[in-house]
């Protein structure tokens, strides 16, 4: 749930800071939409991370919302790749890297590979990496509660 709450906030912030900006009403709930969607499905990560990044990278596609929604695409792959099996996370890395770099396409945005297409696929490679790093590292013995002294019972 820690990863979340940053996720969130800076998502809401953002929201915020645009409907001020004078965006009409209708368009500011499609965002908090997203953005409740994304946060539901991180919430629920830990249980199916591959139908959370497949939820979450359908949601990006669709909606042309990069500031939003590319935070729990990243959170998202990091989690299947410490979850999941490494086939399972390469696969998912390319398909999400893949929809990173066509979703401006999609939407006739004007695309910069210097400044937006390259760093967002090095932000999804780094998160999958990162989520690998963290599965390789975990320590293999899961401690139980501490007893009187604080010190960990062995299983």
């Amino acid at each position: 749930m820690a990863p979340v709450v940053p996720v969130v906030v800076i998502g809401a912030v953002w929201i915020v800071e645009h409907a001020a900006a004078g965006r009409a009403g209708v368009h500011t709930l499609f965002q908090v939409l997203a953005l409740a969607e994304a946060t539901i499905a991180l919430l629920l990560r830990g249980r199916k991370p591959v139908a959370t990044l497949a939820g979450i990278v359908a949601v990006y596609a669709v909606v042309d919302l990069d500031a939003i929604m590319i935070l729990p695409v990243l959170l998202a792959v990091a989690t299947v790749a410490d979850r999941r099996g490494p086939r399972t996370a390469a696969v998912a890395t390319l398909v999400t890297a893949t929809v990173v770099a066509t979703m401006p396409l999609l939407h006739g945005d004007r695309v910069s590979v210097l400044t937006g297409t390259l760093p967002h696929l090095a932000a999804v490679i780094v998160a999958a990496g990162l989520g690998a790093w963290v599965l390789a590292h975990r320590h293999p013995v899961i401690a139980t509660a501490a007893g009187p002294d604080a010190v960990a019972a062995a299983a």
